[in-house]
Parts: structure tokens; sequence; C-alpha cells
């Protein structure tokens, strides 16, 4: 079976009436110039294709949860396309400057193999990667906390995550970490707020201004999901104790709305006359001898 540059190569010296090397040289230029045109048309047209599939229709219910999956799925998909069609168009161009193709096949098929028993953990990276995409355990933009870290997701590679910390700090975290882990995005948060009362304090008192002050916040604000609980003492301190509002919430609004709550507690306990704790400190002087 004659290739596609010996079949132009006969159409162009029909056309052009020229004979000889010119002709086979002009046709391995044009089949190679039309090889690579033609994969730069297909990626952008797959690309077009990608996001027109991803995007979600306009007034969905879930909307944003689909939009958030098309911008994680989105760069991943357009990255296999583009690497799938280059690998197309290097082995037109090889074949077409006569370098046999199918004996670098078979060589890189034997050295892929022992990349990949010594590569172990990169295949595992991958798989992982793989199945989070697709499972839709995390997307772009959600809250995670892995290990001591938390951090909101930029980018989902088959390889590797990236996570952006409160501090602005780039964390990047091999998928073959990412077995256990926690999404602060996924259905509802609870917005939880630990405050601290003196000793001495009036323990009832100080929880009915918890619960005054969640009370007005949702009615306020119309942000709870279910009402505010004031849960009551959950621990001692050594000058302390530490009482605690929650609240059922949505999971993008929990930071913003546990600081409007501290704000609105404060200004609760010092109106009402609530003693804040106070760290007393005794100092023994042995005398000289």
């Amino acid at each position: 079976m004659d290739s596609l540059a010996e079949a132009l190569g006969r159409w162009l010296a029909k056309l052009l009436r020229l004979e000889g090397p010119v002709v086979a040289l002009l046709a391995r230029v044009v089949t190679i110039a039309g090889a690579l045109l033609l994969t730069v048309i297909a990626y952008r047209a797959l690309s077009h294709l990608i996001d027109r599939v991803l995007r979600p229709p306009e007034g969905a219910a879930d909307y944003s949860q689909k939009a958030q999956r098309a911008r994680t799925l989105g760069p991943l998909l357009k990255s296999a396309a583009l690497y799938l069609l280059a690998f197309l168009a290097l082995v037109v161009v090889l074949r077409e400057v006569g370098i046999d193709i199918q004996a670098i096949l078979v060589s890189a098929g034997v050295v892929g193999l022992a990349i990949g028993l010594g590569a172990q953990s990169l295949i595992k990276d991958v798989i992982t990667g793989f199945f989070l995409l697709f499972e839709g355990l995390i997307a772009v933009g959600d809250v995670i906390e892995v290990g001591n870290t938390v951090g909101t997701v930029e980018a989902i590679g088959l390889r590797v995550t990236q996570l952006r910390t409160l501090n602005g700090a780039l964390r990047v975290v091999p998928n073959g970490e990412l077995t256990q882990f926690a999404n602060y995005n996924r259905g509802w948060a609870r917005a939880v707020v630990d405050i601290g009362v003196a000793w001495e304090e009036d323990v009832r008192r100080a929880l009915g201004a918890l619960e005054a002050v969640g009370r007005r916040w949702a009615q306020e604000s119309g942000q709870a999901l279910e009402p505010p609980q004031a849960q009551g003492i959950v621990r001692f301190g050594d000058a302390e104790v530490i009482l605690r509002l929650q609240v059922k919430v949505l999971p993008a609004q929990r930071f913003e709305i546990e600081n409007e709550l501290r704000r609105r507690i404060l200004e609760e306990f010092r109106a009402g006359g609530i003693r804040e704790p106070k760290k007393i400190v005794h100092v023994v002087q042995e005398p000289r001898t």
C-alpha cells in the first residue's frame, strides 16, 4: 500500500508536470504541513466540543456544582486531547521522513515497562487522580484538609493536586497521598464558634446570650439551614469555661459566618457585662539566703 506522500507525489507530478526527487520532497513537505495543520484544527475543535459538553445549562438546579466540575475536568481533557493529537502528528511526521515507527513503538513499550516497574508511586498517583476526578470527590474551588494542611484546590491533574493555603502558599500534593482527606464543600457545613467566659460568670446567662445572638443572626441573614444551637460547656480552660455556638450553613459561607458570629458575640457580651476570662499568674519570690 502506497504512503500518503507517494500518492500525493503522483498527484502533484500530474498537476505541476514535475518529475524526480523534487516531487517526492515536495509531497513529503506538503504531507507534514497538512498533518500539523489538521492537528491544530482538530485540537481547537475538540476544545470547543469539550467546553460545550461540560458547560451546564443556564438555570439548572445544580448549576454551581456542574460549573465547578467543568472547571476541573475541562483543562485535563484538553491536555489529554493535545497529547494524543501531538502523538499522532509525530507518527505521521516520522513516517514521512523515513523513520521506522514500528521499531520505535516496540522499543518504547520495553522502556515503558521498565519505567513502570521502577515508578510504582507515580502509577499510584495517576490511578488515584483518575478516580478522584471521575468520581467527583474533589473539584477546583473546594476547600479540603490534607493532614495538617487546609487549602483551596486550584488545579487537579492525574499526578498531583495543587492547594492554595490561607497564607498564600501553594502546596503540591501527590494524588497518592489523598487517600484520606476532608472536603468542606460537599452538601453542608457547620459554622462552629467557641467562646470563653470567666469562671465566676453565670454560665446560663452566657448561654442565653449566645442563643440570642444566633437567633437574631439567623433572622437577619437567612443563611441558617437549621436553627443555631448553643451547645453548652464543651471544655474547661485554665481560667475560663469554653461555650460553643454552632449552626448548619452552606459550605462556601462557613468562614464568613463564623467571623460574623464572633463579632456579634463579642458585642453582646460587652453590652451585657459578661466577663471575659483573665488569666491570673501567681509569682512567688523565694527569700534570699
